[in-house]
């Protein structure tokens, strides 16, 4: 499977939207071609459950998902990601 670089290249900026539940999520979608990922569903289930202060550790579970994700892989920087990391 190709990445989406590879489908469009720099002609087109891809957003991942929907279905991003975790950090690994993201970094699939990074290592696919995303520019970036939209998490509307961890924003509004953490301004339900705690408001402002629910919404900054829904996004704060992410990003360490993210950072134990990239640790696991080897993967210093967001711009070190690429496809190796789902082999």
């Amino acid at each position: 499977m190709g990445s989406c670089r590879e489908a469009v290249g720099s002609e087109v900026e891809v957003l991942f939207d929907g279905g991003v539940r975790s950090g690994q999520d993201v970094m699939r979608a990074l290592a696919l071609g995303a520019r970036a990922c939209l998490v509307g569903r961890a924003y509004v289930y953490g301004l339900d459950a705690g408001g402002e202060a629910g919404v900054a550790k829904a996004i704060e579970i992410l990003r360490k998902e993210l950072s134990v994700t990239m640790a696991l892989t080897g993967t210093r920087s967001v711009e070190e990601i690429d496809q190796r990391v789902l082999n």
